[in-house]
């Protein structure tokens, strides 16, 4: 009976996941050397932006978060926009032709993808508040905006690791080495730290009842998170 009730307590653990909350930084890792591998294997935009989108369905389909389906869909929404945006720059609106001889022609397409993201942030916390606004019953309010903002903001931003080549590439557009190393440093840090505190978030966690392997959802959260970092770097190298 006893050891039965260990089981049944280890199963509980981590969100419903399989292991302890402790393994959860460790596991964080793999979705991210995928990319890496993807990305030095020569799999071009094409692979990285397959395995982007492998990424976000996880996250939805494994959503760690009490966001109901409509704030499924309206996260998704956003991060197909600005998926797409990636490759069109239509978000923008022509917007960054007034910047354009500010801008270094090698970080074109990341400075238009921010423009677009940026309108979709701000769309995304209004209509994120004026849906909890519109509940008949608002218990737990700041809990379900706070949800729904997390996840429209790391489906829009997850799209950014379709820039890493251009990261890569950037001492060959005339960028400092030394920049761009200390750039990788930076953003190797932060997405450490990021998926240190998935521990926390694991152990932590308190999804949905009918939610479908949450624990799936925390262990991608931090690469899908770390996707602002990318195009972010790249402007900074291509402008110092």
């Amino acid at each position: 009976m006893e050891g039965h009730q260990d089981s049944a307590s280890l199963a509980r653990r981590g969100a419903g996941s399989p292991f302890g909350e402790r393994y959860a930084a460790s596991l964080a890792l793999l979705p991210l050397m995928v990319m890496l591998v993807l990305t030095f294997g020569g799999a071009g935009a094409t692979g990285l932006a397959v395995w982007t989108a492998v990424l976000m369905i996880a996250f939805v389909a494994c959503s760690p978060l009490r966001d109901g389906v409509a704030g499924h869909v309206i996260a998704t929404g956003a991060g197909v926009l600005s998926f797409v945006a990636v490759f069109t720059g239509f978000l923008s609106f022509g917007w960054i032709d007034e910047l354009a001889d500010d801008v270094p022609t090698s970080v074109g397409n990341e400075v238009t993808w921010f423009v677009g993201v940026g309108g979709l942030l701000v769309a995304l916390i209004i209509v994120s508040f004026v849906r909890q606004m519109a509940r008949a019953e608002r218990s737990h309010l700041i809990r379900g905006l706070s949800h729904s903002v997390l996840e429209g903001v790391a489906l829009i931003v997850a799209p950014g690791w379709l820039f890493l080549p251009d990261l890569m590439t950037a001492p060959d557009m005339g960028a400092d080495n030394m920049v761009v190393i200390v750039a990788v440093i930076v953003v190797a840090l932060l997405f450490i730290g990021l998926a240190i505190a998935s521990n926390w978030w694991m152990a932590e966690a308190d999804p949905d009842e009918h939610a479908r392997a949450p624990w799936a959802g925390i262990v991608v959260l931090p690469t899908l998170l770390t996707g602002a970092l990318i195009p972010a770097a790249t402007v900074v190298v291509a402008l110092i």
